[in-house]
């Protein structure tokens, strides 16, 4: 039991690491005793900053999830990494699908827009907009989880990986993928998110049985690049007064479940989305 939630000397790579979310899951994973957590982004920089609070732990990885080829890149790079710090038999517990991104949409005022506003707010991103937006927030899912399974089996198939939680995927979505309402905009984003949780449970069904757990985190109310308590526009502003818990998340609160789901604690878990909303869903 005293091991229950131990991620000692295991390897995670994280997309979307060098801001948000990814940020902070990655810092948590190295604080949790993590041997390497490898960060993925499109910006050296943002990287840089990250690898700088835990030097030696952190390790930047600069490449685009965007497209197979990208993720292919990516994975090649990590085992790279990994041959070079002396790693004959590479492996990789945990693989954290985090990176996203969002268009533009517009936005109305419910009570006072007319037909035209609804519809031209409606039409606002564009089919660029939606075939990226796209890409990033589910194909990468896909597509980086195959390119990096021959790892993630071997880390679930070596020793007692399996039962110490070893060998899976965590994927970051979002509770816009199960939020419902008139009120609720921004289209694109809930759409895309909630295409990973379906990519989440497809890839669960199939990987399971190789030994590869596949589950979902699916935030709200939690600080992030995009969803900035500063900007009024964002779904954390718009609402902060119907959290049930009575407060904004923070960056522990998907840290943790993380962590539950990526050791023995949660070795018996797949398929599964944890909500971490305050009780929004539940509360609205």
């Amino acid at each position: 039991m005293s091991n229950l939630f131990s991620f000692s000397d295991r390897v995670a790579l994280v997309t979307g690491g060098g801001s948000g979310l990814g940020e902070f899951i990655a810092e948590g994973l190295a604080s949790a005793g993590a041997a390497r957590v490898y960060i993925t982004g499109r910006r050296p920089h943002a990287l840089e900053k990250v690898r700088q609070k835990s030097p030696g732990k952190i390790i930047p990885i600069v490449g685009d999830v965007s497209s197979i080829e990208g993720c292919k890149k990516i994975a090649d790079a990590f085992v790279d990494l990994e041959q070079k710090a002396g790693v004959k038999d590479v492996r990789l517990d945990l693989l954290v699908n985090n990176a996203g991104i969002f268009a533009n949409e517009g936005l109305w005022d419910d009570a006072t827009a007319t037909v035209e506003q609804i519809r031209d707010a409606l039409l606002q991103a564009s089919d660029v907009d939606w075939a990226r937006v796209f890409a990033t927030n589910v194909g990468a899912i896909q597509w980086l989880s195959a390119a990096l399974l021959p790892y993630l089996v071997k880390a679930a198939k070596t020793g007692n990986g399996s039962e110490e939680g070893r060998g899976c995927i965590v994927n970051n979505t979002s509770v816009s993928a199960l939020y419902v309402s008139r009120h609720a905009q921004g289209h694109l984003y809930s759409a895309s998110k909630a295409a990973a949780e379906s990519v989440t449970l497809n890839l669960a069904s199939k990987f399971t049985r190789l030994g590869v757990r596949v589950n979902s985190i699916a935030p709200a109310n939690l600080p992030s690049e995009i969803n900035d308590p500063g900007n009024p526009k964002s779904f954390i502003a718009r609402n902060r007064d119907r959290i049930p818990v009575g407060r904004v998340g923070k960056a522990e609160d998907a840290v943790g479940a993380v962590l539950y789901l990526a050791t023995a604690a949660g070795s018996f878990v797949s398929g599964t989305c944890i909500k971490i909303d305050g009780g929004i869903l539940v509360g609205a």
